[in-house]
């Protein structure tokens, strides 16, 4: 993979420069590359005051509190993040980077559209999986290579096959599939299992003909549940790193191109997101309104302005299936190293939707996921690039 442009500098500066970003906060407070018995033994001497801890250290170390598995770090080395270190020394948990990723996903995970050719996928600029070294996306499974290169299997354009399983089209529904096709791809890699799994799915379910006929939360509870079970039921991936992204506000992609003729004449009427997109032209109050998807108390809004209104915040429900589920799978142990990023903040403007569907992200709209994504993990402790 060929770096970017403008890129290898600025890589050399964070990765090399600046450890806490070459090395994964991880809880290897004596950073020798592996947290064992060595660095409990550490946490311990530094909560009794007979060793203290460099700047660089305390940021590996400084991981309680843990809020939905993720580290939260508060600037104090105390009995909790002895305790969380203990636990990763053990094997219960894994910060690391990973070895290698897998991508289960929709559309969007195909990157369709990304350059505006209706319909085409484009693998290569996915956020997660994208393997494109002269585009501007710095999608997971780079930044996984340029921080482990020796180590990690990278995606490429011979081994997509074997790590993105996205398919067009996909709702809740396909999760177990991809789940199963991931169990069995994860013995093409070289250590037989999957490192990290990101799971972008439900804009398909929620994205529907009118918001009565959008997926029952029940029913897409279920299949969620499904998917995680084929996850959690098989030694290649009960441990790996499982990343649920949350479904994004997808509001923000109607109000980023709502002003064009030709996403609101040509394209949208044959998008199935109707209880999105169907009326197309703004009828909401005033900008004011518009911007503030949130509120339903503008006495001027039109009909179609309250129905996007009320689609984007039935959104928010599904999103608490995806956090709440997937917590109960994290705290009992059956998948212990998966955790939810939350995304429905994001906020898409035009240059982030491609102009060929106007729906589906563009090549930019697939950076900006990534950084948006990374940055809310625990591998983003500690980047420079997310400290902004």
């Amino acid at each position: 993979m060929s770096p970017k442009p403008c890129l290898a500098i600025y890589l050399l500066a964070v990765f090399c420069c600046l450890a806490p970003s070459a090395q994964a906060v991880d809880g290897d407070i004596n950073i020798d590359g592996q947290v064992n018995a060595a660095d409990i033994l550490w946490s311990e001497q530094v909560l009794f005051n007979s060793r203290s801890l460099s700047s660089e250290q305390l940021i590996q170390g400084d991981l309680a509190p843990l809020v939905s598995g993720v580290p939260q770090p508060d600037g104090v080395f105390n009995l909790g993040d002895v305790f969380i270190i203990s636990r990763i020394a053990l094997g219960l948990l894994n910060y690391s980077f990973p070895e290698n990723q897998f991508n289960i996903g929709d559309s969007i995970g195909e990157g369709e559209a990304a350059d505006g050719t209706i319909g085409e996928a484009h693998h290569e600029t996915v956020w997660s999986t994208g393997y494109n070294g002269s585009d501007t996306v710095i999608s997971f499974n780079e930044r996984f290579e340029f921080a482990t290169a020796v180590d990690y299997y990278e995606n490429n354009v011979s081994r997509d096959t074997i790590f993105n399983h996205a398919v067009s089209g996909a709702v809740m529904a396909d999760f177990a599939i991809q789940a199963e096709e991931i169990v069995a791809a994860s013995a093409m890699t070289p250590t037989g299992k999957a490192g990290t799994v990101t799971v972008f799915l439900g804009n398909n379910d929620v994205c529907a003909a009118s918001n009565a006929e959008m997926t029952d939360p029940g029913l897409f509870d279920a299949q969620y549940r499904a998917g995680l079970d084929v996850l959690a039921s098989n030694e290649a991936t009960r441990n790996a790193q499982i990343h649920i992204s949350g479904i994004p506000a997808i509001y923000w992609l109607w109000n980023a191109k709502h002003t064009r003729f030709w996403c609101r004449v040509f394209v949208w009427p044959f998008v199935p997101c109707e209880n999105l997109l169907e009326n197309p032209a703004d009828d909401c109050e005033s900008s004011i309104s518009r911007e503030d998807p949130d509120n339903n108390d503008y006495s001027g809004d039109g009909p179609a302005c309250k129905r996007r209104k009320t689609f984007h915040s039935l959104v928010r429900g599904y999103n608490t299936i995806l956090h709440d589920t997937l917590e109960e799978y994290r705290s009992s142990g059956s998948l212990p190293n998966a955790r939810y990023t939350d995304i429905y903040d994001v906020k898409f403007e035009s240059m982030h939707v491609n102009n060929g569907d106007c729906f589906h992200p563009s090549t930019e709209g697939h950076a900006f996921l990534a950084e948006k994504e990374w940055c809310k993990t625990h591998w983003g402790i500690g980047d420079p690039a997310c400290s902004n």
